[in-house]
């Protein structure tokens, strides 16, 4: 069991705005472990489990649902059970002003990854607090094992829920740092999430302005030069070059085929890095579709340490 400060949220609250649930069984063993083994109060939505086509209930369904969510006066970790696709569909539908409120007067700590990226940016950009947006696990994916979250996946989480900090050390490889540095550090809010999610943003009033920002980026199953051509629409919409640094997370990224001749996500990680001079690209940051992952603030400010040796290591203290 878990002892929580009493500040913190004991409540979680599993919601379904994108995709429609694969194995239910998964969120049945992810609500019991959440229970069990943390100590977390456990409900859902009365819509998290529906169905219409491959989204988890229609349109005007899936907004309600999330409005509903955002009203309950108890402060809850509203976690998505998990992600796919859907939100799209709902952003011109939602008023993030409204709702970001709801998110800060509640207390709310908003969870979860991939799909939910535009929903976190488009809070964000409307006024939610760092502190209710944090980009983190799923319940499904995360911690629907039949023995639970792993064991490092469920210390970021409660580190996160419990005291409002991320605390996350890595080996990262990197591009564009002086090597003959010992320490070199970086400031900004941390942001950012699903590549495609991001890009798809672009020209829409949804995406927030982040000069000066720690960006953190992930996605599934793209191969490498799609991945390159995304970091490069970034590049070109001018997103990249006001960051402070671009962290790449974990792309499951396919194996390289023989017409790949050894281009990897490292080399296009390094050709994007040569087209932004000053913002150095980092790898390997344990965050994505995988497992461990880490979690972190969305918009929350920062400090990214690189050390001797490529060690990195990511901090937030929102609260």
């Amino acid at each position: 069991m878990n002892t929580k400060p009493h500040n913190a949220p004991n409540q979680i609250v599993m919601f379904s705005p994108s995709g429609a649930l694969v194995d239910e069984a998964l969120l049945d063993r992810a609500c019991f472990n959440l229970r069990d083994q943390h100590g977390f109060q456990v409900t859902e939505m009365p819509e998290t489990r529906l169905r219409v086509q491959r989204f988890a209930g229609d349109e005007t369904t899936r907004v309600l649902s999330l409005e509903h969510a955002l009203c309950l006066n108890t402060p809850s970790v509203l976690m998505a059970t998990r992600g796919g696709y859907g939100l799209s569909r709902l952003l011109p539908l939602l008023n993030f002003p409204e709702l970001a409120s709801r998110l800060n007067s509640n207390a709310h700590l908003l969870c979860g990854h991939s799909d939910i990226t535009s929903l976190q940016l488009a809070l964000m950009k409307a006024g939610a607090e760092p502190s209710t947006l944090l980009h983190g696990p799923m319940a499904c994916f995360d911690f629907g094992a039949e023995q639970g979250a792993d064991p490092l996946t469920a210390e970021h989480f409660l580190r996160a829920v419990n005291k409002y900090a991320v605390d996350i050390e890595w080996p990262a490889a990197h591009f564009g740092i002086d090597n003959h540095n010992p320490v070199t550090t970086f400031e900004g809010p941390v942001w950012g999430g699903n590549l495609t999610l991001l890009c798809s943003l672009l020209g829409t009033p949804w995406l927030p302005s982040m000069p000066g920002g720690i960006l953190v980026l992930e996605d599934v199953n793209e191969p490498a030069y799609k991945i390159e051509r995304m970091l490069l629409q970034l590049l070109h919409a001018g997103v990249l070059a006001q960051q402070q640094a671009v962290v790449l997370g974990n792309f499951c990224e396919p194996k390289p085929g023989t017409h790949d001749n050894g281009y990897t996500l490292s080399s296009a990680a390094e050709f994007v890095q040569r087209q932004l001079n000053h913002v150095p690209v980092l790898l390997n940051f344990p965050f994505g579709h995988c497992t461990p992952k880490a979690c972190w603030f969305q918009g929350g400010m920062g400090t990214l340490m690189l050390g001797s040796g490529h060690s990195a290591r990511l901090t937030q203290t929102p609260r």
